[in-house]
């Protein structure tokens, strides 16, 4: 159902839009990325296909490997992209020896983010650049709609502040670091998003699965917008150098 919504291959916001404002001014023609939580593979198909990159992508599930590898065979870039499979935890790839991590909705599953932002220095050539979008939370403790929220979306979260995350960044030794809200982009996208569930996609979402599922998706998404309009559930843009 989030392919439906976000494209084929994503089940982070945005799509390959998305990709491009993350990776935008940048380039990667020629260049080895490692993808932190490369889902059902959309994100690298792109960073291939679009902008010459190679990709290595982790994650930790395995049927999402199994049909992001089938994905980039019928595409025809089985050459340019590997997914692995992984266990939590310090990144399986040798010291300084990637030129961008590239992460999209992922690092807010990691409960410690000083030692995920390190790994990902760890593994950058000096000059690499780390290029992440991620969902984030306003400054107050997490509410019990937020609570209620990912309850309803059966996530484990662990959400920051953007200026949290640029401190993590700068903590893990990078310099050039920069970020930017995308709060008020996805807040409209996700009205349109709701919109498109409740009516030209809501027969199509039930063949998909089935009406049960397609009305607790919906549901879901009803109870993020709530959090989103309320400042609660945020998202941003990071970036930053290894010197």
């Amino acid at each position: 159902m989030l392919e439906l919504i976000w494209g084929k291959g994503f089940i982070t916001p945005g799509g390959e839009g998305n990709v491009d404002r993350i990776v935008e001014g940048v380039d990667l023609e020629g260049k080895q990325i490692l993808e932190i939580g490369s889902g059902l593979g959309g994100g690298a198909m792109v960073l291939a296909a679009k902008y010459g990159a190679s990709v290595l992508g982790l994650e930790i599930e395995g049927p999402l490997v199994e049909r992001a590898t089938q994905y980039a065979k019928d595409a025809g870039l089985s050459g340019k992209i590997e997914f692995r499979q992984v266990a939590p935890g310090a990144f399986s790839v040798p010291d300084s020896s990637v030129d961008f991590v590239y992460s999209s909705g992922v690092l807010c599953h990691f409960e410690d983010k000083p030692g995920a932002f390190a790994d990902v220095y760890r593994v950058l050539k000096p000059g690499g650049i780390f290029l992440g979008y991620d969902w984030l939370k306003g400054p107050d403790s997490l509410s019990d709609r937020m609570h209620e929220w990912m309850t309803a979306a059966g996530l484990t979260l662990y959400p920051d502040t953007l200026e949290n995350y640029v401190g993590f960044l700068v903590d893990a030794g990078f310099d050039s670091v920069s970020s930017s809200d995308a709060s008020d982009w996805y807040k409209q996208r996700a009205t349109e998003e709701f919109e498109l569930m409740s009516g030209p996609l809501y027969e199509e979402m039930a063949m998909v699965a089935s009406p049960d599922a397609r009305d607790q998706f919906i549901e879901e998404w009803r109870t993020m917008r709530i959090v989103l309009n309320s400042g609660e559930l945020k998202s941003g843009y990071l970036r930053g150098r290894k010197p």
